[in-house]
This record gives structure tokens, C-alpha cells and sequence, in this order.
């Protein structure tokens, strides 16, 4: 008896629905699975003896679950249904900063600043402020330090951000993309198969947590939808596997 036993590995790729974006990996995945939920139609036996006369049965959804490990900009923004922007490195001149004169307050800047570049930050005079006298850097801005000269004023700053992205959550709902799985069987010798996903909608995810002990994962789930671009008979409008014998 031929054994085809199975434990899926791979790497699931992702792109727009109208492949305006190449197909990209998402990294790290440890799942990647399928549900249907089936509606049925029973017209009951009365003739005598009980049972079912007979059965209509219909697919009403599909949804698909990934469970990713890498934290990148693209697989969050999938997570929030956020839109994504990269955020250069351009000089910035005269970025203006809300103080409230409290000693220990945070005052963030609007970009991550590049701390090897030089940082002026100046109070509502324009008078330059001293760095470890006034104010202490952060990672992310400034720290008003005890006895500043510092009050309740408008500050400005002159910096360099660091290369980033950009996440603005909740404002790509109606997004859809397409999934490719490059997969490969460990339990077959490495045998190759492939998943396509021809057209998917992600729900928002229940959690994602920044501060763990542990490895953090994000919990994807999607609707699977039918494309309208795929016709013929014997198409699937839904999803394609092909596995090798």
C-alpha cells in the first residue's frame, strides 16, 4: 500500500487581488488551514421507518487561517487592515513638539530620529536648548530632565528619522489579495505541492500583543472569496492545490 502520509511546510506568499504589488513571502507561517461550513436541506422520510427521503447539501463559506511569527510592516498591516507607507530619511527642519514642562516628560518626536545624526531641539524663543542639561535623548524623542528651563511651550527640533514604515490601522477595509503556497511534504521525502488562494478578505485580528515573555505570532483569519475571473467548467473560482503523485 503506497503510504501518503503528510506534514506540510512551505512558504506562503501574498499579494494584491489586482496585482498591482508582486508576489511576496509573509516568512514564518506555522499555519496555514481551511474551513468550510455547509448548509443542508433535509426533507424527512414519512413514509414509514423514520430517516431522511433526501439531502441538498451547499458550501456556504470558506474561511483560511494563517498563524504568522515575523512581525513585519506588510503582515501587521494585513493584521490592522492598515495602509503602509515608508518613511525616508530626509532632514527634518523645524518639527514643532507640545512641552508641558513636567520633569521626566516623554515628548515623542514624529518620525524615529537617527540618534548618530546631530539633534537641535529649541524652546519657544528660539533659544538652543542644552542636551543632558535641559533634555535627554530617547529612541524615540526627548526626555525633560529635572530643573529644566523647559515650561509649558511649543518646542522645535531639527533631526534626522531613520528609515521606516508607516502603519495607519483601519483604513484598508475592503482590500483583497491573493495567496500562493510554495509547500513542500517532510513526511514524503520533501515532495512538492502548491496552494492557490485566487482571491481572500482578512479580518481585523482579535489580538496582537507588543509586550510578551514569549515569541509573539499573529492570528490571521480570512474569508475566501469566488473570483469572478475564473470561468470554465471544472474550475474552481475558490482555490487550486497541486500535488505530486
Amino acid at each position: 500500500m503506497i503510504d501518503y502520509s503528510f506534514i506540510g511546510a512551505g512558504s506562503v506568499h501574498i499579494q494584491p487581488y489586482d496585482k498591482s504589488a508582486p508576489l511576496l513571502p509573509m516568512g514564518n507561517i506555522s499555519e496555514f488551514a481551511f474551513s468550510f461550513e455547509e448548509e443542508k436541506k433535509e426533507q424527512k422520510n414519512f413514509l414509514g421507518g423514520g430517516g431522511l427521503r433526501n439531502v441538498v447539501s451547499r458550501i456556504s463559506g470558506i474561511t483560511g487561517s494563517i498563524k504568522a511569527h515575523d512581525f513585519t510592516p506588510a503582515n501587521i498591516a494585513l493584521a490592522l487592515r492598515a495602509s503602509l507607507e515608508t518613511v525616508g530619511s530626509t532632514p527634518v527642519v523645524g518639527e514643532e513638539l507640545t512641552a508641558h514642562g513636567e520633569d521626566h516628560e516623554l515628548i515623542p518626536f514624529k518620525h524615529i530620529p537617527d540618534l548618530t545624526q546631530t539633534i537641535t531641539v529649541k524652546d519657544a524663543s528660539d533659544a538652543v536648548l542644552v542636551l543632558g542639561t535641559d533634555y535627554a535623548l530617547t529612541k524615540s524623542g526627548i526626555r525633560v530632565l529635572d530643573s529644566t528651563g523647559i515650561g509649558s511651550e511649543t518646542l522645535t527640533t531639527d533631526y534626522t528619522p531613520k528609515a521606516a514604515n508607516a502603519i495607519q490601522a483601519l483604513v484598508q477595509s475592503g482590500k483583497e489579495f491573493s495567496l500562493f503556497m510554495e509547500g513542500l511534504n517532510d513526511a514524503q521525502e520533501g515532495r512538492p505541492f502548491t496552494i492557490r488562494v485566487h482571491r481572500a478578505k482578512f479580518s481585523p485580528v482579535q489580538n496582537l500583543g507588543f509586550i510578551s515573555d514569549d515569541f509573539a505570532e499573529i492570528a490571521l483569519a480570512m474569508d475566501i472569496l469566488s473570483d469572478p475571473v475564473i470561468t470554465g467548467s471544472g474550475l474552481s473560482p475558490f482555490m487550486q492545490l497541486n500535488l505530486v503523485d
